[in-house]
């Protein structure tokens, strides 16, 4: 497929949702997004340093599980694509693909052949055509399932093989499954196709709009079968890499002895990407260039210059202090960081620093503990520069954040997916995809001892309680993971933070789709942060300039607080005891709590409105 075809949001590329292996849904069919190796990095050396982010606290921390790290990199624009044929590459995934004239179905390559075999010529291929006559260059239909494995693999099912059923097989007698027992899926002969001279096509009934009224018939000796049971349909995997693109015309393949699931290509399951995020503290930070720093890695890979060289050489050329350089050098203290931990040098950053000379980042503390009730501190940030980098992904489940960095083998990564690498070099590579962002925001701060008075409340520690037991009987181990740690000081300010995000909508400019939280819970910190950044609307200061007039601000969440105590699903959502994924909400559901997936830390789970409204053991019961 001739990537520079290929047009989608550089948002797509590094999100919840979106990375290195994911499917993203084009216009035209869904692709995966290749390994960043292929995007034309490795060719630019020292035109490498255009593309540099420079995050040094964020890339120690990622050297534990990537001791060669050297840089992260920035996803290409279309600008650069054209001045240094730098830009994302992907190819089609499903490569199975009918017409829906003519019905013949064959993959991807077969159709490429039979276009330039009717002398057509390839640029105009794509997106896949029929290059039947009577089809008229009728575009392509790309087939809707795929099969996944908790390795992290991914690849078609055996269509070839589809119709050529053994004896065993009983698919289609199956009219009533016994309660206790698993539907066993078709069973299919692999022995031979079936047929020499196979001519598949792709039949969907008018009348049957079930799985048993699509067919994959042969037009040469009339074998057919229909798609009746293929959720249920198993069988080892066979271990492809597609998102590391060909070698030699060959995707990559590793060996893999697992079972895979039949899924639909739209699934979320399919793909959850491990991605972590930084706000940029420029305490942390190396001022060397990124021009510089190519200079010293090109030197220290040549290996023609000691490290007392490099340093002599570089301050003298570039007119840089010794001491720079030599911490540049230095590895530092590499060692695994928790999340929490990680978080709260912002958090005291934020809290007890004045912002730095050079605005790198704009902020001002307020004392709001007499103008809003519950809230002793407000942060107004109006520049703030967030760094995030994908670092692998799983399929079939997701993994909680503070295991992402887990070394394999360590006894604390308790999960059976695995993670897999976003490059080539595994876990070795030098380099990561990352985006950089520029945004606003407010870090709301709650009144500490207001809160530890709350939190000691039974009836508190019950409802927290109830959301853990039901964690713990969750499918996913994240869930069970998360709820170890989850408190009733946790519950509480993730559910302010999304009632006040979905307040905020009304009266900041920015639809609420575009504003992001960022909780910081621990026994040492007690707030969270809700920010909009450019490429979602944000920073644009309608945000931050809310604290400038902190009555109004204070009538604001007022208005928050009791929206939520009208909920359409009441009494049913306030009384519940569990609902949403996994029961993993309480008194929080779509009409009252929940807000876009992609503006959530802990996807739109942990939540109870209660906890903050009840007129008896709310947080604002006094209000």
């Amino acid at each position: 497929m001739p990537n520079d075809k290929i047009k989608h949001g550089r948002s797509k590329h590094i999100s919840n949702y979106g990375g290195v292996g994911s499917l993203i849904e084009t216009t035209d069919n869904s692709i995966m997004i290749e390994t960043f190796d292929n995007w034309g990095y490795a060719d630019l050396n020292e035109k490498l340093a255009h593309y540099i982010i420079k995050d040094d606290r964020l890339l120690q921390r990622l050297k534990n599980r990537f001791p060669n790290l050297k840089h992260l990199v920035s996803i290409p624009t279309d600008r650069d694509s054209f001045l240094h044929q730098v830009r994302p590459k992907a190819n089609y995934f499903s490569k199975w693909f009918y017409c829906s004239y003519c019905k013949r179905f064959a993959p991807y390559n077969e159709w490429k052949n039979r276009w330039r075999s009717a002398s057509k010529k390839l640029d105009f291929f794509n997106p896949p055509k029929c290059s039947n006559k009577d089809c008229k260059e009728n575009h392509l239909e790309q087939i809707r399932f795929v099969m996944t494995c908790k390795n992290g693999y991914i690849h078609d099912l055996p269509w070839k093989f589809w119709n050529n059923r053994l004896p065993s097989d009983r698919t289609n007698e199956q009219e009533k499954e016994e309660a206790n027992e698993k539907p066993t899926g078709p069973q299919l002969d692999f022995s031979k196709p079936c047929c020499e001279n196979q001519n598949l096509i792709y039949k969907i009934s008018r009348e049957n709009t079930e799985l048993s009224g699509i067919w994959i018939e042969c037009k040469n000796c009339n074998k057919k079968a229909n798609l009746k049971g293929i959720f249920n349909y198993e069988q080892i995997c066979n271990g492809k890499k597609y998102w590391l693109g060909q070698i030699n015309g060959k995707f990559y393949e590793e060996e893999c002895s697992e079972i895979t699931n039949v899924k639909l290509k739209t699934s979320n399951s399919v793909y959850y990407s491990n991605s972590l995020s930084s706000l940029f503290i420029p305490e942390f930070q190396n001022p060397l260039s990124p021009e510089v720093r190519i200079d010293i890695d090109n030197m220290l890979e040549s290996g023609e210059f000691s490290t007392e060289q490099i340093i002599q050489l570089i301050s003298i050329q570039k007119k840089i202090e010794k001491e720079l350089i030599q911490q540049y050098l230095d590895t530092g203290d590499i060692k695994y960081i928790p999340d929490n931990i990680y978080r709260q040098t912002e958090y005291v950053y934020f809290l007890e620093k004045e912002q730095p000379e050079n605005k790198q980042i704009k902020f001002r503390v307020i004392n709001s503990s007499e103008q809003i009730n519950g809230f002793n501190k407000l942060i107004k940030i109006d520049k703030l520069k967030k760094t995030t980098v994908q670092t692998s992904f799983t399929r079939n489940e997701p993994i909680d954040i503070d295991s992402i960095l887990l070394k394999d083998g360590d006894n604390a990564y308790e999960y059976t997916v695995k993670r897999q690498s976003v490059s080539k070099n595994n876990f070795d590579t030098k380099t990561l995809p990352a985006s950089e962002s520029y945004g606003e925001g407010i870090l709301f701060i709650l009144d500490k001892q207001k809160l530890e008075q709350w939190e000691s409340q039974q009836v508190v520690i019950e409802r927290t309680e109830k959301l853990k037991t039901n964690a713990n009987n969750a499918d996913w181990k994240s869930h069970q993971i998360i709820a170890k740690t989850l408190t009733p000081r946790k519950v509480l300010i993730h559910t302010l933070s999304h009632l006040l995000m979905r307040e905020l909508e009304y009266v900041c400019g920015y639809p609420v789709s575009s504003l992001s939280e960022r909780l910081y819970v621990n026994e040492t910190m007690h707030g969270f942060l809700i920010s909009a950044f450019d490429g979602t609307d944000g920073y644009l200061g309608g945000l931050s300039n809310l604290c400038n007039n902190l009555d109004n601000l204070n009538n604001i969440i007022n208005s928050a607080i009791f929206r939520a105590t009208d909920c359409s699903s009441d009494p049913i959502c306030i009384e519940s005891d569990g609902q949403g994924v996994g029961q993993l909400n309480l008194a929080a559901c779509h009409s009252c709590a929940l807000t876009p997936e992609t503006t959530c830390e802990l996807s739109n789970l942990y939540l109870d409105r209660g906890l903050v409204i009840n007129k008896e053991y709310g947080y604002f019961a006094d209000r």
